[in-house]
């Protein structure tokens, strides 16, 4: 596993964005899907900007969320965040920048459900270097909808939605999530620099 994290870092310092199928495997996906679903409940509709800016405008994304915070859940932090971490120390140490926080929540695109394009930085804050994305989507098919499109200088990327799949790329990348016409499920999220953050 160490060796596949390394290759991460090192797509992300020449390119500027990775997907790894299978980065996690089908009984982890299975783990973290029964986190995901024995919250669903909990799950509010999400919005866009941060602060004063923050606002939902459902023509511009429609998902609903739920925030992870680690030592919540034993299954979370020993299959997702414990491997989270480890990718951030790589990428400290390829690409320098100085990783020392993450944000991370589950999300969910119901039928019909979109997000159009943006960027995750903010106009106020660029504390996110690098977002991540990892699939929860067993038996994913391609009417299912729910695509994530990344444009880089050089070409559009599609990444289906399948489950176990770990997409990265530098938050001031432009990309957007498709329409979805089944339940699309992921963990979502950012690796920031803080600046002044002890560790």
């Amino acid at each position: 596993m160490n060796s596949k994290i390394d290759a991460l870092a090192e797509s992300i310092y020449s390119k500027g964005f990775e997907v790894s199928e299978a980065f996690f495997s089908g009984q982890e996906v299975d783990a973290l899907l029964s986190v995901f679903q024995k919250n669903e409940d909990l799950f509010k509709e999400a919005g866009i900007g941060k602060n004063k800016e923050y606002t939902r405008i459902k023509d511009i994304r429609s998902d609903k969320i739920l925030w992870l915070n680690k030592g919540t859940d034993e299954i979370i932090d020993e299959v997702f965040f414990y491997r989270i971490e480890t990718l951030s120390v790589a990428l400290n140490r390829r690409c320098f920048l100085g990783l020392n926080s993450s944000e991370f929540h589950f999300a969910k695109y119901e039928p019909g459900t979109f997000y159009k394009r943006h960027k995750d930085i903010f106009n106020s804050d660029d504390a996110r270097k690098i977002s991540a994305i990892i699939y929860l989507n067993k038996n994913w098919k391609e009417s299912d909808g729910g695509e994530l499109v990344i444009y880089t200088e050089e070409k559009n990327i599609t990444v289906e939605p399948k489950a176990g799949t770990l997409v990265l790329f530098e938050s001031s990348i432009e990309h957007e999530v498709r329409i979805s016409t089944a339940n699309r499920y992921s963990i979502t999220g950012w690796l920031k620099s803080v600046k002044g953050l002890v560790t």
